[in-house]
């Protein structure tokens, strides 16, 4: 093949789909005779000053001088009878991205490339805490090297070298492909040819089937369903309903040591909030004597970080952005988070929920309404001698920069239990980590353990309790894991409670690891009853936000 290296990007369009409902407004295709039945777009973007020549208060002759123009062209063509974008410069920008075949990059790339040649992964994990990651090598390596949990994460993106380098020399995709090929402009149509053919190939399934397991849902119909299901649920629960398949969440990472309060804006409520939580959410509109939950209120209702005065002091979210939730649209299940849908394959959902049904479960004492784990931890202090708490008692492993709790209950017959509340994936993935990390110290590190026995005989001290201090081994003495049973508990409401998709995956994954340590795992649902009639305290001289007709009313 002739020709100098030429750097593509190119998109598919949806069967049906013509280059003129593709474009964005104001761009203007004409007829190009160098490929035949082709068309074009070229212009230039731009014209004016930069935003930073106001902050510097440029003068105009100064502005002039630095005027913002970028260049941009689109080319249309057929190939194998389908209609392709090429982009140049900033074409993709004018561009309708509902117009195009998602993924086509990616798919691409995935059937094209050298398993042992990528370069790079964008990666992210749809957890109410969504975590995004660009990982880079500095030379061709195997999938391994980027850290890609096959059960967690989406890939939206890989670059790498192609195993056939007549097809591209480098191969990048996600929507778009992305490829350098050595090519004249008489070869464009035959790139997009193969292209497409890699593209209805189904190679990636011998090194990446597992990228089907979870898809970032993006087809605007099946979102429209989902969104539909989700408001309707929601006016359900709103009129009394129950349902268990609804939270709230952050959709950050937030510092639960923060003393701020939270409010729900944009329905009036002066109502604040110690937690995020969706039955706070509902107390509130139910204050403000909503009776329903529409589609406006999913997209205008935001939360809002307060003072103790009710008045903004730190960040805002929309409510759509903070819920989560799962559900199953035709015998597919779903999941909401951090405003994203996501579609998980029906095989890895029903795996994960047969393995959580087959584990073992874990009998605990029934919390009371109100409690979160601080106090549950405290009553079964007070009034529970079989259980020594150990909740906050620190101890620094050897080397490390920070002190772990060991646990926050340990059993005279060798149950070491964590707790935690069910309040969001983030907190039970914390649950789950805190467990095996735990486990691997007490086998590992004996000073540890020489430690933890020190808190256990400063808490037998203070509560009378005795025949603790030898469960775990000391220093020097053999440790057994094989005799311990690691104990995940989580306080719920509700007489079905459920896990959430990916704890459920997080859970399985930490079960498999403290088996590979030769210990016993189990799970304890903690029974919690609701709280009736529960309120928040509405704070004196607060005030609506500035949307509300009833901004700058006091409180009732």
């Amino acid at each position: 093949m002739s020709g100098n290296i030429q750097k593509l990007s190119v998109r598919l369009l949806k069967d049906g789909k013509t280059p003129e409902d593709s474009l964005r407004d104001g761009v203007t295709l004409e007829n190009w005779a160098q490929i035949e039945g082709a068309k074009i777009a070229l212009d230039t973007m731009g014209g004016g000053s930069p935003k930073w020549s106001k902050f510097l208060a440029l003068s105009d002759d100064q502005k002039t001088r630095i005027t913002n123009l970028t260049a941009y062209g689109l080319v249309f063509l057929q190939a194998s009878c389908r209609w392709f974008a090429v982009s140049f410069g900033m074409g993709h920008v004018k561009l309708d991205p509902a117009a195009f075949e998602q993924d086509f990059g990616l798919k691409v790339v995935l059937n094209s490339v050298d398993p042992k040649q990528l370069k790079s992964a964008d990666v992210r994990t749809p957890d109410e805490n969504t975590l995004q990651r660009r990982s880079q090598t500095s030379r061709g390596s195997d999938q391994t090297a980027f850290s890609i949990d096959i059960e967690r994460d989406i890939v939206r993106g890989i670059a790498g070298v192609p195993k056939n380098t007549t097809f591209a020399v480098r191969v990048a995709g996600s929507d778009a492909l992305s490829m350098d090929r050595k090519m004249e402009l008489g070869d464009l149509v035959q790139a997009c040819t193969d292209a497409l053919a890699m593209y209805q190939k189904a190679d990636y399934k011998q090194d990446f089937a597992w990228i089907d397991q979870i898809k970032h849902e993006r087809e605007k119909d099946v979102i429209e369903k989902l969104e539909n299901a989700l408001i309707a649920e929601m006016d359900a629960v709103l009129k009394g309903t129950a349902s268990d398949a609804i939270s709230l969440a952050f959709p950050i990472i937030y510092d639960p040591e923060k003393t701020n309060y939270l409010r729900f804006k944009g329905f009036r409520s002066l109502v604040d909030w110690p937690d995020l939580t969706f039955t706070n959410y509902l107390e509130a509109l139910k204050e403000r004597a909503k009776t329903d939950f529409t589609r406006d209120d999913f997209d205008k209702h935001t939360v809002h970080e307060v003072d103790d005065q009710g008045k903004d002091c730190g960040s805002k979210w929309k409510i759509k952005d903070c819920l989560v939730y799962e559900t199953t649209l035709d015998k597919r299940t779903y999941v909401l988070s951090a405003g994203r849908w996501y579609c998980i394959d029906k095989n890895l959902a029903d795996e994960v929920q047969k393995f959580f049904e087959a584990m073992h479960k874990f009998s605990m004492p029934a919390a009371q309404a109100g409690d979160n784990e601080e106090i549950y931890n405290a009553r079964l202090k007070a009034n529970e001698p079989d259980y020594l708490c150990l909740d906050r008692k620190l101890v620094r492993p050897t080397g490390a920069s920070s002190p772990i709790e060991m646990c926050d209950f340990l059993t005279a017959d060798k149950a070491v239990i964590h707790v935690k509340d069910k309040t969001s994936s983030s907190r039970l993935s914390h649950l789950f980590n805190q467990g095996t990390v735990s486990a691997r110290v007490l086998i590992l590190d004996g000073a540890a353990r020489k430690k933890t026995r020190e808190k256990v005989a400063l808490v037998e001290a203070e509560t009378k309790q005795t025949g603790f201090v030898d469960v775990i081994a000391d220093e020097g003495q053999e440790f057994v894991p094989a005799d311990f049973t690691i104990v995940f508990a989580v306080l719920a409401i509700g007489d079905t409670p459920k896990l959430p998709f990916f704890s459920l995956v997080t859970l399985r994954q930490a079960a498999n690891d403290l088996k590979a340590l030769g210990y016993k795992c189990s799970f304890a649902w903690i029974e919690k009853p609701p709280s009736p009639g529960k309120k928040a305290t509405k704070k004196k001289g607060g005030t609506a936000d500035a949307g509300d007709s009833e901004a700058g009313a006091e409180a009732a």
